[in-house]
């Protein structure tokens, strides 16, 4: 039997600005919740005098979000704030809003060592994401939080294995 369904609380965010699955990227700290929302392409191609309607699939593309609080003194939550402000440098000088891809490792299961029958012990998503929104919120009675949305912008790798090689993080356990 294969392995079997994984509780969503087994999810972590990893943010990389490299290329390629096995970079590992920084745990985006305290991140509440991630989605990648894929979708294809379809062009009509329906010929004249059809009842019913044709198309053709096209290419990939997607939408990332990701949420969570706000971390005072997080270098990695300062990489998604650069893309939308400038950032104040400990010299004094502001850092330029930068541009690019992030590269964001949506570790759906990190690799858990202490579950030895599993054939397939990890499972990530690799999305290269462009920087489309972002926003910040705060509420009497709440913790402060963040929001990110992107959109993929080439070819999403996803990957299973029980190899840290492969990028996967190892499963914290807390004494």
């Amino acid at each position: 039997m294969a392995g079997k369904p994984v509780h969503g609380r087994e999810g972590v965010l990893y943010l990389s600005t490299s290329t390629g699955s096995t970079a590992n990227g920084t745990e985006v700290a305290w991140t509440n919740d991630w989605t990648w929302s894929p979708s294809k392409d379809q062009t009509e191609i329906t010929p004249l005098n059809n009842s019913s309607k044709y198309y053709v699939e096209g290419l990939v593309g997607g939408s990332v979000s990701a949420s969570g609080s706000l971390i005072t003194g997080s270098a990695i939550q300062r990489k998604i704030i650069n893309r939308f402000a400038k950032v104040d440098a400990s010299t004094g000088a502001a850092l330029n809003i930068t541009d690019g891809n992030f590269y964001l490792h949506l570790i759906s299961k990190p690799i858990d060592t202490g579950a030895s029958s599993d054939a397939i012990k990890g499972q990530k998503f690799v999305v290269p994401v462009l920087a489309s929104g972002f926003s910040v919120s705060a509420s009497g009675g709440d913790i402060v939080g963040w929001s990110y949305d992107g959109t993929q912008n080439g070819d999403v790798l996803f990957v299973e294995s029980s190899s840290t090689a492969k990028g996967l993080p190892k499963k914290i356990y807390s004494a």
